[in-house]
């Protein structure tokens, strides 16, 4: 087994070539050796995997997993945790979208707010524009996220304000717990971690030990994977989600 790490940090990717800003990484993964970075390129067919050969050759806090084809956003983040947990040793383990929309600097942030707090098992990032905050977002795609926020908040039937940033981190163990079994959903997978955590420890414990922290800085990227039109397909998944972890809610 190889040297423990404080944090593992998932990183899907689908072909990202042009989306991967390498200065930024490099900056920062040379910076927190402590930290391991894991890709997973989830059948990429431009030169994504090239790049992250490249990055694992480069850095010893590097590694890269590969779909052989493409299986979706929640099925690259399963796979990454579930090889972090059989090939390395660490802590907390989060997921971070490789565009980058959230900084990586928040992952300090969180770690900081794990470490202050010994009873958080899950935080979850939140885009909410306020002061001090820099969230800049399309403005339809906001009020359609707010539309779709609602209708989470009534299946999980409780006040989480955003679901959909893409950054989570978790405590190693609880992590494991709750990618054990194949995601439903292909998008949605972030609501269905946290209807199995309700469904397993209650919403007490959903209330007390998990974190909703706003992030300090969110950028939209115009190449966004999800198109306006799939706003119905997101609504079934959130049926299906409904149907498996809460069959007395309605929506």
């Amino acid at each position: 087994m190889n040297t423990p790490f404080k944090l593992i940090v998932v990183i899907p990717c689908f072909n990202e070539e042009k989306r991967l800003n390498l200065n930024t990484w490099f900056e920062y993964i040379s910076s927190h050796t402590e930290y391991n970075f894991l890709f997973v390129d989830d059948g990429s067919n431009d030169n994504t995997y090239s790049i992250l050969e490249e990055l694992n050759i480069k850095y010893s806090n590097i590694a890269v997993l590969r779909n052989n084809k493409n299986l979706g956003k929640s099925a690259a983040v399963r796979n990454g945790i579930l090889h972090a947990h059989k090939n390395f040793q660490f802590d907390f383990i989060a997921f971070i979208d490789a565009d980058l929309s959230t900084p990586l600097t928040e992952l300090d942030r969180f770690l900081f707010l794990f470490n202050s707090n010994k009873k958080i098992d899950f935080i979850l990032g939140s885009r909410v524009q306020m002061l001090g905050k820099d969230i800049n977002r399309n403005l339809f795609r906001h009020y359609i996220g707010r539309i779709i926020a609602t209708f989470i908040c009534k299946i999980l039937d409780e006040p989480v304000y955003d679901t959909q940033c893409g950054l989570k981190m978790l405590k190693k163990d609880l992590a494991i717990e709750l990618v054990n079994d194949t995601f439903i959903s292909k998008w949605l997978f972030d609501v269905e971690m946290l209807a199995r955590y309700k469904s397993i420890y209650g919403s007490a414990l959903f209330k007390e030990n998990l974190l909703e922290v706003p992030v300090l800085k969110w950028t939209e990227k115009s190449d966004s994977r999800l198109k306006y039109y799939e706003f119905l397909k997101i609504i079934t998944e959130l049926r299906k989600i409904k149907k498996r972890y809460f069959r007395t809610y309605k929506i």
